[in-house]
């Protein structure tokens, strides 16, 4: 008898643990960079917003849709940064060139998470809209649909930056990003 009051306590006790909370994903803004920074100053930017420092064990190469002259240039190894911006995992890549270590490029990336509920359709519509206020103008949104997966694309073009956003997904949305990248 001692030993099920025992066990009836520990299992009571356990089930009045506080269960991690991932239903509610609070979408805030991400510090994105629309000017193109130093090299020099991309660690101090992440220390102001959390970031750490980390690095895959494996190449990463940028496709011709993220820089169309990508064969014009050669670059290092991306800076990658992961942020966790209240329970959401934000990844922050910046693509510089070898020869002169300019910052050409920065991605900003979510992936939806299993262990949450569903969060990119409405991180894409916050980050679309975010962008189109902080530029002062809408961007131009293309879809694309097949049997199996749709995508949205949203871009803003100025002088000197090239903005685009999009969403990847089969229901729902997968994952999203946002690619700043420097014209000069």
């Amino acid at each position: 008898m001692k030993i099920f009051i025992h066990l009836f306590v520990l299992l009571s006790i356990l089930n009045c643990k506080p269960e991690n909370n991932f239903e509610n994903v609070k979408i805030q803004n991400t510090a994105i960079e629309f000017k193109q920074i130093k090299l020099s100053d991309i660690r101090k930017i992440e220390k102001k917003n959390n970031g750490i420092e980390y690095t895959k064990p494996f190449n990463i190469g940028l496709s011709k849709e993220y820089f169309p002259d990508i064969e014009k240039y050669e670059f290092a190894q991306p800076i990658i940064f992961r942020r966790d911006t209240a329970n959401l995992d934000t990844q922050v890549s910046y693509f510089f060139t070898k020869n002169d270590s300019i910052l050409r490029l920065i991605e900003y990336s979510w992936n939806q998470d299993k262990k949450k509920v569903t969060f990119i359709d409405n991180l894409y519509n916050f980050n679309k809209g975010y962008i189109s206020k902080k530029l002062s103008r809408k961007g131009e949104e293309t879809n694309e649909k097949t049997d199996d997966w749709w995508q949205k694309i949203v871009r803003w073009d100025n002088d000197s930056t090239h903005i685009y956003s999009f969403i990847f997904g089969v229901n729902e949305g997968q994952r999203t990003r946002i690619i700043v990248r420097f014209k000069n």
